[in-house]
């Protein structure tokens, strides 16, 4: 139904098409913001200093394949150790339009089974 193929966007398993390709929505990466910034920071530092030297977009092409490159793996790692719990979250989320105040025990669940390295 159409509420089941709703649901289904708005879990890390819709995160991963066929092909392996990295299709996060939003809901999900509001989920997985704090596991993203603190895994992904150093990377994110050098594509935003490379924009910041020159506004040539194809000057920063490595520092943007190494910024999702991390963010394809942080999502990876999280799909693998607290799925059910990212997915709650996210879920959550996407019901409320990623207002993350109306998700906060959804938050507090998903932070217990995962907690940000």
């Amino acid at each position: 139904t159409r509420g089941e193929r709703a649901r289904e966007r708005a879990t890390m398993a819709s995160t991963i098409d066929e092909g392996e390709e990295l299709v996060p929505t939003s809901n999900v990466l509001y989920a997985a913001h704090k596991h993203i910034g603190e895994r992904c920071k150093d990377v994110s530092t050098s594509f935003l200093k490379c924009k910041k030297k020159d506004l040539d977009p194809s000057v920063c092409l490595n520092e943007g394949k190494a910024v999702l490159g991390c963010l394809g793996t942080v999502l990876k790692d999280l799909r693998s150790s607290c799925l059910s719990e990212v997915d709650s979250y996210s879920q959550c989320l996407d019901r409320y339009s990623n207002d993350l105040r109306k998700c906060r025990k959804e938050e507090s669940v998903f932070d217990s089974a995962c907690p940000k390295p």
